[in-house]
């Protein structure tokens, strides 16, 4: 299990220092590698439904 843990460390090390070495080429800007690197930036909202549950009677939620 720790080497799973850290194989996926150096992975994520890796893709930082690869985004920042685009970042000083000038190949993306800031708000591009943001959106790039987001975890859900290929699902469609139309095929997957994200539904609320019912909340729980006993606890209260604020609306804000």
């Amino acid at each position: 299990m720790e080497d799973l843990y850290r194989k996926r460390q150096e992975e994520k090390a890796r893709s930082r220092a690869k985004d920042e070495e685009r970042l000083a080429r000038g190949e993306v800007t800031p708000s591009e590698l943001q959106r790039q690197n987001m975890v859900f930036k290929n699902v469609r909202a139309d095929r997957v439904g994200f539904v609320k549950s019912r909340e729980p009677k006993s606890v209260k939620f604020l609306s804000l």
